[in-house]
This record gives structure tokens, sequence and C-alpha cells, in this order.
């Protein structure tokens, strides 16, 4: 685990957002967040590629280690060059691009931009169907790059208003102006109020439960030096907290809202990166400086507290779930790596099904060249694509993954 030491320190100095919660980006990286359209055939479009200098396969492992008694060990089965190799697809040029995110419908890669002078600051989208055309303007509505595929939330001074998308129906709700999470079913709201002006070390987070229009609004816990992360499931929330206001090690835990009842899934002094896979069954997170070496790693948990994989120190990375067209059941749910190995000259991809333990690369370097500027990348809604800033020219690029 000495790689952790090293690496960390190095990483921490220069974490790349990836947007939301998602976990921070490796390389350039650091460890760490409807209708289909077809990618035109690489050699019709791409008119430059990333020089391949590497010339082995990675071949990933993973070390599993199961808690609390699993139904089954899984078991790494990583296999070699994938097949067939995927492509690589120049998608804007001249050099136009930060921190792309994608449209809900998975049909445009998305930035915050202006052009030229004599046009609007907003949100360009690059339809995937056709590379290299000029990007098209979408709206001045910035708050459209956090937006999910249902809702929009709007924060401003004290005022959260949540748009549904479908019929342009809004609500304003008592969030204050702050961030709120919307349960699967899309019928409650969870945000997490703050003594901000605390020092740290006394800071206490009270968690608000309310409708999706905002109404029945009502706190269901406190949480010393603690957060929200999201929903499991539709009664039950990923928080953060700790024993105490002097305790050292955070504690992730899910909180019924059934009966109150918290099921631990992870505690460490450092614990970073956690973010909740798209069926809600599994969550990811990373621990780094642990007085115990052999904690330190990336780390998959159920959320049911019943299984915890440690993975080896090759599938250390930045990372992100790949969605499913619709809601992923926890079997399908599949997590995204790209390995970090500070000397190489190119990155690659690599998935984990953590139901089964199967670890097998989505890329080779030697045959599709590649490297991520600045842990710019992210997966489609739909699971089917790779939008990212290619470190050699600075434009988007997009990788079709292909099947699951």
């Amino acid at each position: 685990m000495k790689l952790y030491v090293i690496v960390s320190m190095l990483l921490l100095l220069a974490l790349a957002a990836c947007g939301g919660d998602a976990a921070p980006a490796a390389g350039d990286l650091a460890p760490g967040a409807a209708a289909p359209v077809e990618i035109v055939e690489a050699a019709a479009v791409a008119t430059s590629s990333p020089t391949a200098t590497s010339t082995s396969s990675p071949e990933p492992t993973a070390t599993l280690t199961p808690t609390a008694a699993p139904t089954a060990t899984p078991t790494a089965t990583p296999t070699a060059t994938p097949e067939p190799p995927l492509q690589a697809v120049q998608l804007t040029e001249g050099g136009c691009c930060t921190q792309p995110f994608w449209s809900p419908d998975s049909q445009q890669v998305r930035f915050i931009d202006q052009p030229a002078a004599d046009q609007p600051v907003g949100i360009w989208g690059a339809p995937v169907a056709e590379p290299l055309t000029a990007p098209q303007f979408i709206t001045e509505r910035l708050e459209e790059s956090t937006a999910s595929p249902r809702h929009l939330i709007e924060t401003g001074g004290d005022t959260t208003v949540i748009e549904r998308r479908s019929d342009g129906q809004r609500w304003t709700v008592p969030a204050g102006g702050r961030n709120v999470f919307i349960s699967p079913d899309e019928t409650l709201i969870a945000w997490a109020v703050t003594n901000s002006d605390a020092p740290s070390s006394q800071q206490v987070t009270a968690l608000w439960l309310a409708n999706l229009d905002g109404s029945e609004a009502r706190q269901v816990a406190t949480l010393p030096r603690g957060g929200l992360s999201g929903w499991i499931s539709n009664d039950t929330l990923l928080i953060s907290s700790r024993d105490s206001l002097d305790a050292r090690e955070q504690i992730l835990s899910a909180l019924s809202l059934v009966d109150g009842d918290r099921t631990e899934l992870a505690r460490a002094e450092r614990l970073r990166g956690q973010v909740l896979s798209p069926s809600g069954g599994w969550l990811v997170y990373y621990v780094t400086f642990d007085p115990d070496p052999a904690r330190n790693g990336l780390w998959v948990v159920r959320t049911d507290g019943q299984q915890s994989i440690q993975l080896g120190d090759d599938l250390f990375g930045s990372y992100q779930w790949r969605p499913c067209a619709e809601r992923c059941a926890p079997e399908e749910d599949r997590l995204i790596i790209i390995p970090l190995q500070p000397d190489a000259p190119l990155h690659w991809l690599v998935e984990l099904a953590p139901a089964t333990g199967e670890v097998r690369p989505l890329t080779d370097p030697a045959v599709t060249p590649f490297k991520i500027a600045n842990g710019d990348w992210r997966i489609s809604p739909d699971g089917r694509y790779v939008a990212f800033v290619e470190s050699s020219d600075r434009n988007i690029w997009v990788l079709e993954l292909g099947k699951r």
C-alpha cells in the first residue's frame, strides 16, 4: 500500500472535480462522479488521433475481502485485450472545451462556453451523431449543467426551486437556497442544513425531508460533523457522521426513514469520494493516510452492509458508475475505472461488476490510444458512451462502450 501514501499526497494537491457527487478524477487524473444515437466510424471522422506508445495490455486484478458473511465470495476474472476494440471519435476541434457533460437523452455532449465575443455565454452542445460540426447554442441557463433527466434544481440566495422538465411545473421548496436530493420514485426530497458559521470541529448537520413540492417538511436526523450523500432507495438515505464532535473517524451509514435505524457501511479518518451506484445497491469510496496501511485504497461495499470489497493497487484511480438506460438492478451495476499509473503515457478503461467480482478491460492503450486531461470525462446517462477531453489536443472525444 506504499503506492497510496506517495500518490495520494500528489493527488490531494490537484484533485479535479467530476461534478455533483462524482469522485475525484486519474493521471492527469486523481482517484475519485433516451433515444440512442450511432457513432460514425472513427476512420471517417477523426482528423487526428493520439499516438499509441504503449505496447502491453493492462491486466487488472482485484483483492476481494468479503465481510459480514456474504452469500458468495466474488472472484476477479480479468481478460486480455477487449474484443472488439473500441475506437475514439473526435467530437470538437479548436481546443474549445472543458468539463463536458451530457444532455439527458445522451445525444449531445455539452459544455459552458462563449465561442466568440458576439456570441452568448451559456451551454453549447456537440451532437454525437455529427462529429466535428459547429457546436449548437442550447441555453443561457447554466443550472442545466447539473440537471437530472427529469428535474432541474435552481438555487440562488435563500431560494430553492425544483422544475419538472416534462411540463415545466415549478415548486419553491423550504431548503433555503441549498441543493436537494430527489428520491428514486420522485415523491420526496432531502437536504442538509449545517451551522457553517461555527468552527469545523463544532459543526452539526440537520437532515430534512419533505414532499417533492416542499410540503410537510420535517427534520429527521442530527449528524455531528456529517452530511448527506443521496438516496439509496425510496426510504433509505446515505449519510455521513461521527460518533461525536470529538471523534476522528468519519462514518458512512444507510439511514432508514421507516424506523431510523442506521447500518454502518464504512469508517475511516480520511474517507473520500463516496458515490452511490445507479441502483443504490453499491457504494464506492477510497481511504488515504490511514494509520493501518492495509485499509488504504479503493473500496466497494453493498449498501445493506453485507459485503465489502477492497480493490487491488492496479485498480486504484479515477472512477464513475455506468448508468443503465433505465434504473439499474444491483446485479447490473458496473464501475468504470481509469487506473492511476503516474508514468503511463496513456490511459485505459476497466470495468468492475461488483456483484460477481468480474474485472475486464474495456480498452487497450496499444489499440485505442487516449489520455484524459484534468479528470475531464463523463459517462452518458444511457451508459453507452464516454466523453472526455483529450490531453494532446484539448478537444472532446467520445468512446462508445458497447454492450454491458
